[in-house]
């Protein structure tokens, strides 16, 4: 009988694992990763000026994005972006690429999780979604390499459960370019 059960609950696990949709959207690549976003989302490089520790790689939403930032008479001025706030059922992922050494490249302390056949954690987010009615918002670090961790910063405004679960087949999708 003890075995009937653990094979239900392994077949459970893994019939939830399967449930996340495979994207089959557009695709992005660069020299790190690769991946395909959702049908129906959109991807944007970010605008910002990065430093040699990291800075926003890139915007992917299911809503329109812009260019974060734009520059007049010198002067660079940066926003979110989106125009103006999440729509309902808005998901707004923000990449941050993170150069780090020793202690700095821990992890989170939360349960590990596979993010695209990577390690990571999730953990609710402190900043990063604010000013645009996001309802919750979670960051998800994963370790590239031993000296870079990655934070996908997602801000959502009251998604559904098929919108957490497209989310979740996107983030087991990506294919990491570096070993």
């Amino acid at each position: 009988m003890g075995g009937s059960l653990a094979c239900v609950a392994l077949l459970g696990a893994c019939a939830s694992a399967l449930d996340h949709p495979a994207p089959h959207g557009p695709s992005f690549e660069s020299d790190d990763f690769r991946f395909v976003a959702p049908t129906g989302w959109e991807f944007q490089p970010s605008t910002a000026t990065s430093s040699a520790d990291g800075g926003i790689v890139l915007y992917v939403a299911n809503q329109p994005l812009r260019d974060d930032c734009a520059t007049a008479s010198s002067q660079t001025t940066c926003q979110a972006p989106i125009d103006g706030e999440l729509r309902r059922g808005g998901v707004l992922i923000t990449w941050v690429r993170h150069s780090c050494v020793a202690q700095g490249c821990d992890l989170p302390a939360a349960e590990l999780i596979s993010i695209g056949n990577r390690r990571g954690v999730r953990v609710p987010a402190t900043q990063g979604c604010g000013g645009i009615g996001a309802t919750d918002g979670s960051v998800y670090y994963v370790t590239v390499t031993p000296q870079r961790v990655d934070g996908l910063f997602v801000c959502a405004r009251d998604p559904s459960d098929a919108t957490r679960s497209v989310l979740l087949g996107f983030l087991d999708a990506i294919q990491w370019r570096i070993p």
